[in-house]
């Protein structure tokens, strides 16, 4: 128990660190595509290996759940957050991807598997859903005091893009889930084949790459090791594993729950390294999100949260 407790802490914290690297990226040189290099490259190298071995069980997978794990957690997702990070602080991002995920998965669930909603559940959603109007509305007014305001404000224009990605991690779980693939190895993969396409779209000019455009003596090694560590590394490999082993020792509604402390964890290192001070109606919107995701995920029940969603496996 000791052990897993401490794997989910290790957990939270590189989740919390990936949207503090994607700020961080965001006020930097480097562009996305050069954020999603230090995020790919490095687990895919590593985990090679494991890919290599479950090259049959991949090939068993169907096709459409592979692109479903690919569009969620692969390059698409990661180049709509480290764009929508430019847009909105911290809290925000970190708050409408994790805390909104519960939403969209149950979307899916009820729309597509016909699975029914409990009423514990709708409460949790309905916080959820109260705690993004909540976010749209703030930036909409605060777009509105602006004289040369767009018809999307860059605020709104990011908390959009994050309610996207926030739909493509949904995505990937479920796919995940029906794939039932061993964690590391889907991490392997997605990886695998986010670099063989970044790299390509990189060459041939359709990504904007600094990396790709200046010469090795003006890369920004302190920042790329940082990236590096807390994308490739901690993301991509490490975050993998130590979650597993918390479902695994401590239950999936408890992993759950401590899970949709993230968005807080995040918000509280964001004030002394960015100086990102939310304000009233973001701590508000912030507690929406994440009381709604922690009812949402079924921690008050004595049931595993695992049961109150089941889409089908696949056969071999």
């Amino acid at each position: 128990m000791l052990l897993g407790y401490t794997s989910i802490a290790v957990t939270l914290l590189i989740w919390a660190s990936f949207f503090l690297s994607l700020k961080g990226g965001a006020n930097s040189v480097l562009t996305p595509a050069d954020i999603a290099l230090t995020r790919f490259l490095i687990p895919a190298v590593f985990l090679f290996p494991l890919i290599y071995k479950a090259r049959n069980a991949i090939a068993s997978v169907p096709k459409i759940y592979l692109i479903g794990m690919f569009i969620g957690c692969g390059l698409p997702y990661l180049i709509v957050t480290s764009s929508a990070m430019q847009y909105v602080s911290v809290a925000q991002g970190s708050a409408l991807v994790p805390g909104t995920l519960p939403l969209f998965v149950t979307m899916i669930a009820v729309f597509f598997f016909k699975q029914p909603l409990s009423h514990h559940r709708i409460i949790g959603l309905s916080l959820v859903i109260s705690g993004i109007a909540l976010f749209l509305y703030s930036s909409f007014s605060v777009n509105g005091d602006h004289a040369n305001n767009t018809l999307i404000g860059s605020q709104t224009l990011g908390q959009l893009l994050f309610l996207l990605a926030s739909l493509m991690w949904a995505i990937f779980t479920i796919s995940a889930r029906v794939a039932n693939l061993n964690a590391l190895v889907v991490a392997g993969l997605i990886s695998f084949m986010s670099s063989i396409l970044l790299v390509a779209l990189i060459v041939a000019g359709v990504l904007p790459s600094y990396l790709y455009e200046q010469s090795v003596t003006q890369w920004p090694f302190n920042e790329l090791i940082t990236h590096g560590a807390i994308q490739g590394v901690g993301a991509g490999i490490i975050a993998a594993a130590t979650y597993l082993y918390a479902v695994q020792t401590l239950g999936a509604e408890r992993s759950a729950a401590f899970g949709s402390s993230t968005p807080v964890i995040a918000t509280l290192l964001a004030i002394p390294i960015f100086q990102e001070l939310p304000t009233l109606n973001s701590w508000v919107s912030l507690a929406l999100i994440c009381s709604g995701s922690l009812l949402a995920s079924n921690i008050f029940l004595k049931k595993d949260a695992s049961l109150d969603y089941e889409p089908p496996k696949r056969h071999a």
